[in-house]
């Protein structure tokens, strides 16, 4: 069991950690109004490889001369119907945004009638496996989906709309951004390291799903905004704090209150995977409440899941090796994602 918590902690440490929260993350906001179709997505950087000079920013001249390339991708991997008819999409604009993402916009004629199939063909449109979040507004109808790579279509129709797939859909993109984001999932373990009992673990966790539940709801409804190289490199100095409190105290005591604090910076990280959507306010609420309920069950998972390694460490005449070693690996991680995201 032991082995097994050094292997786990050793794979979340070696995974790369660049841009955690937009790698793979792709954006579309489709409206079919007065004939035309506008057709936005918003793609990181990282996915395009349009850094031509290759000095590490992209521009928007950058991207301007790979409109060839990129039409002929878009051409296979997008698709609008409405009614039946295809809608033909043409590349039309593009512009280069902070947080390393690029926003592209392809309009087209198109009739303002249901039902609207929408495609995206996430293999062809990037190189690496994620998601893309959607939505799609039509003839007074609103969908909201989440593409994946075997996930390609949707359809929206106006007397078929409800609450509950987009609810689904979140849920699971929580559920989804906790298993992949590396910088969180290594937070949790920083904080289980310490062990307890599962009750205690349970309430770290839950303090921390009721923190970031707040900031990203005030985020997302631009409440309050912090700009994204200070949110992500907070979160690294908040894993390194964690780590370097394994290090110095035995018993770390009242976790959940430090948990609860870094918590809200968190959400501030989580927002910037829904800010990106423009939700529309009718569908703001639930889609939040199920994104949060999302990231509560998969941090949950991970305490399930980890317990039984931490309790073994816990148990082991070698606990404070384990643990100071485990942490030393994780602060030395955390302060060069931290250098990463203050000065690169």
């Amino acid at each position: 069991m032991i082995r097994f918590a050094a292997v786990l902690i050793a794979g979340l440490i070696a995974a790369p950690p660049v841009a955690a929260h937009q790698q793979g993350i792709s954006y579309t906001d489709v409206v079919i109004a007065n004939g035309e179709v506008r057709f936005d997505l918003v793609l990181s950087v990282h996915d395009l490889a349009a850094d031509v000079d290759g000095d590490g920013v992209t521009t928007d001249a950058e991207v301007r001369s790979r409109y060839p390339r990129l039409a002929r991708r878009f051409a296979a991997a997008l698709a609008v119907e409405a009614g039946g008819v295809p809608c033909p999409l043409t590349l039309s604009d593009s512009a280069v945004e902070p947080n390393e993402l690029v926003r592209f916009r392809l309009t087209g004629p198109c009739p303002d009638v249901t039902p609207v199939r929408v495609v995206v063909r996430l293999p062809a449109l990037t190189a690496v496996e994620g998601q893309n979040l959607a939505t799609i507004r039509a003839g007074g109808a609103l969908a909201e989906h989440v593409f994946t790579t075997t996930d390609h279509e949707v359809v929206l129709d106006a007397a078929r709309v409800g609450v509950w797939p987009a609810f689904r859909r979140f849920f699971v993109l929580g559920v989804e951004h906790i298993a992949t984001g590396y910088d969180h999932l290594l937070f949790l373990v920083a904080l289980l390291l310490v062990g307890g009992g599962l009750r205690s673990l349970v309430a770290v966790v839950t303090a921390f799903t009721v923190a970031h539940s707040v900031t990203l709801s005030l985020a997302v409804l631009d409440v309050v905004a912090l700009p994204a190289r200070l949110v992500e490199s907070a979160i690294a100095l908040s894993i390194a704090w964690v780590a370097l409190e394994n290090l110095l105290l035995d018993r770390p005591r009242g976790r959940w209150r430090i948990t609860f604090a870094f918590g809200l910076m968190h959400g501030f990280g989580f927002a910037s995977i829904l800010r990106e959507l423009h939700l529309p306010r009718e569908g703001l609420i639930a889609s939040l409440l199920a994104f949060n309920l999302g990231v509560e069950a998969g941090q949950l998972a991970v305490v399930l899941v980890t317990f039984p390694a931490i309790s073994a460490i816990e148990r082991s005449a070698h606990r404070r090796t384990l643990v100071a070693v485990a942490s030393g690996a994780i602060l030395v991680m955390a302060l060069w994602w931290f250098g990463e995201r203050a000065f690169g």
